[in-house]
């Protein structure tokens, strides 16, 4: 059975390391599409530490696309939640996929999916629920896709390890001591994946320059291309956060079926053309 879950982002409140993990969210009632104002369900939920293991009871509200989760004991923490998404279904072809952790698969299927979804239900509208929904899908698969091919392609190769901890500002900072190298074999590889992991990456410049530093690939492309997918990277925001109206209270209306499509297909574009570069880990 299909689940709707969310990948979430906070400071273990138990162990202090930042953590990803995902987590099943209340699913709102889709019959009431037409109108993003009932799109809305709340509910309990838990989220795991996978650091430490940490189980903690939360508290779950999903409303227009967007979702927040608190910890019932701990209120203070933050917690960056990307919009929900359905789980797979059990026995589908691509869920072994996933098992081998192949973050072009994974594109691949919310791509598919999205835009499936997109022709379906989608409207011609540019404030249909559906749509924004569907675009703000589609660039956090955009984000998860460089974040998990960076770091997977960085690990498996030492001298792409390498050229980031020599250029990058931020690691070039970092200090361990002898005795923190001596308990752990594997403390700068661990290091620079917390590091990459903590980043932001819908800061596409700076996603530019981590790939052209750590493979030699880059990773923007034309200037139009460039402008329509650093826009696109604003408008997610005002369509997780705000509810599809920016700053100024008023409601966007750029979402139209042909508007989300063409970012999809960009989006596309931009991964398929990194993946052909990238070397196999």
């Amino acid at each position: 059975m299909q689940r709707l879950e969310s990948n979430v982002a906070f400071k273990c409140p138990r162990c202090g390391q930042m953590a990803a993990a995902v987590v099943d969210v209340p699913e709102p009632d889709w019959s009431m599409a037409e109108r993003s104002s009932e799109l809305y369900a709340e509910g309990h939920t838990e989220v795991v530490c996978p650091n430490c293991g940490a189980d903690f009871s939360a508290y779950a509200t999903n409303s227009g696309g967007s979702c927040e989760i608190k910890l019932d004991d701990f209120p203070g923490v933050r917690i960056s939640c990307d919009p929900p998404y359905f789980s797979p279904e059990e026995g589908e072809d691509w869920i072994e996929q996933e098992i081998t952790g192949d973050p072009f698969a994974f594109f691949k299927e919310s791509y598919h999916q999205a835009t499936a979804v997109l022709a379906q239900h989608g409207e011609d509208g540019g404030a249909h629920i559906i749509n924004r929904m569907v675009f703000a899908q589609q660039v956090a698969a955009l984000e998860a896709y460089l974040a998990d091919t960076l770091i997977k392609g960085v690990v498996a190769d030492p001298r792409a390890l390498q050229r980031l901890i020599d250029k990058d500002k931020d690691l070039l900072a970092e200090r361990v001591s002898l005795s923190e190298i001596a308990r752990n074999p594997d403390l700068l590889k661990d290091r620079v994946k917390g590091y990459l992991r903590g980043l932001l990456y819908h800061n596409l410049q700076k996603v530019d320059f981590l790939y052209w530093t750590a493979f030699d690939i880059r990773v923007l492309g034309s200037k139009d291309e460039n402008a329509h997918l650093l826009e696109a990277i604003q408008l997610r925001h005002h369509c997780v956060h705000r509810n599809g109206v920016d700053l100024d209270g008023r409601r966007l209306t750029v979402f139209t079926r042909d508007y989300v499509q063409l970012t999809a297909d960009r989006m596309k574009a931009l991964v398929e053309r990194v993946q052909s570069q990238i070397l196999p880990f």
